[in-house]
């Protein structure tokens, strides 16, 4: 039986959960669906996707239909939950976008859009809730416009006039053997099911669907069209590679990695290393998820997702085994929120915190010991009320989240030379010498070593490479440093007195000798705002917009509503969303995504204290780094 990975991607309130719920009908996993509002969705099995009625975590589930094994995952549709919508992008097959009939085409449907243009990823699209509006040509023209590929209709609601399939599929192939064939009448039905099946899951045409999850029109259409037109090789002799999509802690279980096989095979017992820290683990139990429930297993094939036990260092996003042909990074935080709890409970608050940092390692936590300050990293309002929700219910801990402040970044000011001579208190030798050059924005950092390995053999040469992005974490103003070019120029070991953590301990204080020497800039997030909402609330936001510094491109205006696409600095969206709210009626829409970070204006944005020893007191660094400091 071939198997097959599915994601179900949409804007919030489009009926993604809804048709999940209809796809596990048809799948014979459900006798039937549940409901996201009445908090009884398969997919939807947490106590605070229950409550509220959104998801907030991926969802998987497996069942066969029509010959195929299916790997379902269910992924939250709001923007702030967009994480775990990147993790499960990275994990399937191809993808199905929901699109609904009555809303049409919308923020985060766009920015959906964009994911699967950068990965390349084969997916068809479902026009939902054309029960609700029976006309779909307006959301069928947006959808038109704005996918890159050739888009095939499979089947059509009542208003539309019907498909000639076969027709309209040897077109959007583009094959003229295929053209003369059918023309000739001599297209078999086998050879272009096959020429078909090619090109989508090359991800070349696009299937188009019409239906209604709440009545079940097109779900069937929809679910022959995955397994009859999407198909994947697999590579079970090759070596055993994976990717963690999801973590998650469960009390009978433990800590279980949700993974998807790109290649070879996964047993108990067996050998995995997680290419993130190099650690070498033994799987434990090894699951798979059918109808809501976990089935222990002996073997996991490629292609296969399941869910391992026994891998405590694993977090979501990382890659087990050989590199698998997938790329993901946890996404940049830009906004971060302190964490409180009594006294306590403080201790307790901590390692809740550490667990769902595995699950969502975009929190980046960070924990101050001196002060005993606690804050991690959100993409909004709602990440942060699920998070505290989350602490309550799942770790009994009433944590207050403060107000969220803007995560800036550092860069320098000009090119500069930085130096350190550690050659006291012996035994330690360590000479390095670095120049240090601004970068365009967006550059990150980029490091070279023009340093001959005669002077600082190759082994200490990678002491120091590994050593310059940590000691970049915190430049002069207390920030992250970015958009430079580090380039080891020169320097000096010692057969008899360099020690193997010398070079560890001199690289930071060259490095920061440098900062000093440039001069500092410091750099604020700017964000990119895609915005739609009604034509009579255009003035009031565009003014609005304007006095936060937003940069507008032209707005455009299109029956009755217009969409505008911005930058605006990310210290002014605090509000932005009940302001839109208001000043439309309830009727905007809008989208932020992290553009970069651009040098802030005179008078905004603010240096931070420096956490723990700074390199440039060098006596005290020296203790720190040799682990004789402690405060």
């Amino acid at each position: 039986m071939k198997t097959l990975n599915i994601g179900i991607f949409a804007h919030i309130d489009a009926g993604k959960t809804t048709l999940s719920e209809r796809i596990l009908v048809e799948g014979g996993v459900l006798r039937r669906e549940g409901s996201v509002d009445s908090g009884t969705a398969a997919t939807d099995f947490l106590a605070i996707e229950r409550a509220r009625g959104i998801s907030v975590r991926d969802a998987t589930v497996t069942f066969a239909y029509n010959g195929t094994a299916i790997d379902l995952i269910d992924t939250p549709g709001h923007a702030d939950l967009s994480e775990e919508t990147e993790l499960a992008m990275a994990a399937i097959d191809a993808a199905v976008l929901v699109v609904s009939a009555r809303d049409g085409v919308e923020a985060q449907t766009e920015l959906l859009l964009s994911m699967l243009e950068a990965r390349r990823l084969p997916f068809a699209v479902f026009v939902n809730k054309c029960d609700l509006e029976p006309d779909p040509s307006a959301v069928t023209a947006a959808l038109l416009s704005r996918i890159g590929r050739e888009v095939l209709s499979c089947n059509t609601p009542a208003s539309l006039p019907s498909p000639a399939f076969e027709e309209d599929a040897v077109t959007a192939l583009s094959d003229e053997a295929l053209l003369e064939g059918y023309l000739a009448g001599t297209l078999s039905e086998e050879r272009l099911r096959s020429a078909l099946t090619q090109a989508c899951s090359e991800g070349k045409i696009v299937p188009l669907l019409y239906g209604s999850a709440r009545t079940g029109a097109g779900v069937r259409e929809l679910l022959f069209v995955l397994t009859s037109y999407f198909s994947f090789q697999r590579h079970e002799d090759a070596p055993f590679s994976a990717f963690v999509y999801q973590v998650e802690h469960r009390p009978n279980l433990g800590k279980l990695a949700h993974i998807r096989l790109f290649g070879g095979t996964l047993s108990v017992r067996q050998e995995v290393e997680n290419a993130r820290t190099g650690s070498l683990f033994k799987a434990g139990q090894l699951k798979r998820i059918r109808g809501g429930k976990y089935e222990d297993t002996d073997l996991l094939r490629d292609g296969e997702t399941g869910a391992v036990a026994g891998l405590s260092d694993v977090r979501a996003g990382d890659f087990l085994g050989a590199p698998p042909p997938v790329f993901y990074t946890v996404p940049e935080a830009y906004l971060r929120v302190q964490v409180t709890a009594e006294p306590d409970k403080l201790p307790a608050l901590k390692a809740a915190l550490e667990e769902l940092s595995d699950e969502w390692p975009s929190l980046a936590l960070e924990w101050v010991p001196e002060k005993r300050h606690l804050s991690v990293a959100i993409a909004g309002s709602v990440q942060a009320e699920v998070l505290k929700d989350t602490l309550l219910e799942r770790f009994r801990l009433n944590a207050a989240i403060g107000a969220p402040s803007v995560v800036y970044r550092e860069t320098i000011a000009r090119p500069a030379w930085g130096f350190e001579c550690y050659t006291m208190p012996k035994p330690c030798w360590a000479v390095v010498k670095f120049y240090l050059e601004p970068l365009p924005p967006g550059s990150g950092l980029v490091y070279e070593s023009v340093c001959s390995e005669k002077k600082i053999a190759y082994r200490y040469q990678e002491h120091v490479r590994v050593s310059v992005p940590r000691a970049l974490e915190q430049g002069r103003l207390g920030w992250k440093v970015t958009d430079l070019k580090v380039t080891l120029v020169d320097g000096e070991d010692h057969p008899q007195h360099t020690h193997p953590l010398d070079f560890f301990v001199a690289t930071p204080m060259g490095i920061h000798d440098g900062l000093r020497n440039a001069g500092s800039v410091l750099l604020e997030p700017v964000l990119r705002l895609s915005l739609t909402a009604p034509e009579q609330a255009m003035g009031k936001l565009l003014s609005a917009l304007r006095e936060r510094r937003a940069v507008l491109d032209p707005p455009v205006v299109e029956g009755g509503a217009f969409s505008l696409e911005a930058d605006i600095p990310a210290g002014e969206t605090f509000g932005l969303n009940e302001l839109a709210a208001s000043l439309s009626g309830g009727r905007a829409a809008f989208l932020l995504k992290l553009k970069g970070y651009y040098p802030c204006p005179e008078g905004v944005g603010e240096a931070r204290g420096r956490v723990g020893v700074d390199p440039l007191d060098r006596s005290l660094w020296i203790l720190h780094a040799r682990g004789a400091y402690k405060k």
